[in-house]
């Protein structure tokens, strides 16, 4: 079943600005922590698990009413999901920043892909359903928040009936649940991945948080909660390599790159390792690099809109504009490359074209927010041309 999509496991990909330094003692450091340098980051509150996937008495009055629509295992499995995403009974809103708990996402209706799926695993499993982890291979989708590039990745949900001595099944029937709208409506294979993971990503992305807010400490904080985890997170030795660059380690930031590589290939891991290269004059390297993982994006319209994205942030219009439309040659079904080009041509001042690219974005959104979201901007533009 489709939903909305995750947001999972963010990494953050910083393509633009550079520093200089005199430090050369990149190959000497391992992989680490460095405490010493985030002072009070243990005064950092952090979820726990138990706080992660907590039922509230409001989530149990829930499990409890849908299971008044069926008896069998099977049949309380499809109750649950189709309460879950049932607009009349959640009305749940789409917000890629809204990192939340279990809990929390019940009771506030707002949700990005991997709280909702966290909600979800948390009201199976007190239903007594058993249920499962997947992570999702997808090509590589951005988005851009205050000016920083977020790479997202994607998982979803197998839920299998209960045990239940009144029925017998030869073979158990699963119901995978995938909140995605749009973006990765193919078929991609996905493996397994234990709760432990799935809890090391909540962590992640709530650094991810913080290091868009430059709010270091706590970045840190929930970094090393994260990889203590799960120590083998690939995006989350990205991240800390991140923050260490930003906080001038570069020694330490090439190594945690290092160690992400080491766990899985990562174009990410290599993009901002090629930059720190440029930071430290190894520039021959970096371009080497830097080709190779640009020649394997020219075919991902993700890659092109965040091009634009980029482009507009730096109020380059024309430049974004013709990025836009390179995404749209490869992919003509995405409303946020429409909602591009219509902000494109709104600062170039061209109401018409903006107009008529809202109305397309309108045409391909995937949801009655969305529309609502478009209709909004349109009535607005009406006003402001009479």
């Amino acid at each position: 079943m489709m939903t909305h999509p995750m947001i999972v496991g963010v990494l953050l990909v910083f393509l633009l600005g550079c520093e200089t330094t005199n430090t050369h003692r990149y190959a000497e450091m391992d992989a680490g922590f460095q405490d010493r340098f985030f002072e009070g980051y243990q005064e950092v509150a952090i979820e726990t698990e138990e706080q992660v996937f907590a039922i509230s008495p409001s989530m149990v009055r829930f499990i409890e009413q849908r299971r008044r629509y069926a008896e069998s295992p099977k049949e309380q499995v499809q109750e649950l999901v189709k309460g879950i995403f049932g607009r009349a009974n959640m009305n749940l809103v789409y917000n890629s920043t809204a990192n939340n708990t279990a809990s929390q996402t019940f009771a506030q209706g707002q949700a990005n892909c991997l709280s909702m799926t966290i909600m979800t695993y948390a009201l199976a499993d007190y239903a007594g359903m058993q249920v499962h982890f997947q992570q999702v291979e997808v090509p590589e989708f951005w988005e851009r928040r205050d000016g920083v590039s977020l790479l997202n990745g994607h998982v979803n949900l197998r839920i299998y009936p209960g045990d239940d001595s009144r029925y017998m099944y030869f073979s158990r029937p699963g119901l995978e649940v995938d909140f995605d709208p749009s973006e990765y409506r193919d078929v991609f294979e996905s493996e397994k991945i234990s709760k432990q993971r799935v809890l090391a990503m909540f962590y992640n992305n709530k650094a991810a948080d913080a290091l868009v807010k430059d709010d270091y400490v706590t970045a840190y904080a929930y970094l090393k909660r994260a990889l203590m985890t799960d120590p083998e997170l690939p995006e989350g030795w990205v991240n800390l390599g991140v923050l260490y660059r930003y906080n001038h380690l570069l020694g330490e930031a090439e190594a945690a790159y290092h160690q992400a590589l080491n766990l899985a290939p990562n174009h990410t891991a290599l993009e901002n390792l090629a930059l720190l290269y440029q930071m430290t004059g190894r520039d021959e390297q970096a371009e080497v690099m830097l080709a190779r993982i640009e020649r394997q994006r020219q075919d991902n319209p993700y890659y092109h809109f965040l091009l634009g994205e980029i482009a507009l942030d730096e109020s380059h219009p024309k430049e974004a504009i013709d990025h836009y439309r390179d995404a749209l040659k490869l992919d003509r079904n995405k409303h946020v490359f429409y909602f591009g080009l219509a902000r494109a041509f709104a600062e170039l001042g061209n109401m018409d074209a903006t107009r008529r690219y809202l109305k397309k974005a309108r045409q391909y959104a995937d949801y009655q927010d969305e529309e609502r979201r478009y209709d909004n901007k349109l009535n607005l533009l009406s006003r402001v041309s009479l």
